[in-house]
């Protein structure tokens, strides 16, 4: 089942997981608020705390939005949940090196391989 939410993911449940299809390919201060408002809808409303988020769509990403995932990851730890992040693209990948997030959220190259970990 698939959940529309402000155009800006979707939500698919494969197994224990979560699977947030990030919708639009600017993540920016403007989409920064509402990402962080709508994850942690999902972490309160949802049934599992494993979560993939694929950002396939995501061809630009603003350091705003690594404060909503950041932000995300901590209220994710309160549950003891898990998260990886799927199909980034070279430039936001980029991004999260230099930012060393990539040292924080775990990143894959496929939904598959990301919903492994997750459940593991």
């Amino acid at each position: 089942m698939t959940t529309p939410a402000a155009d800006i993911l979707t939500t698919d449940t494969c197994g224990k997981t979560c699977v947030v299809t990030i919708l639009t390919p600017e993540l920016n201060s403007h989409t920064a608020e509402e990402l962080s408002t709508r994850l942690l809808t999902l972490l309160n409303e949802s049934k599992t705390h494993r979560f993939v988020l694929d950002f396939a769509q995501v061809r630009y990403m603003e350091s705003a939005c690594f404060g909503a995932l950041v932000n995300f990851l901590k209220w994710l730890a309160r549950f003891d949940g898990k998260i990886a992040i799927t199909n980034v693209n070279e430039n936001v990948r980029f991004l999260f090196a230099v930012t060393k997030l990539d040292k924080v959220f775990p990143l894959y190259p496929d939904v598959p391989s990301a919903i492994s970990y997750v459940e593991s």
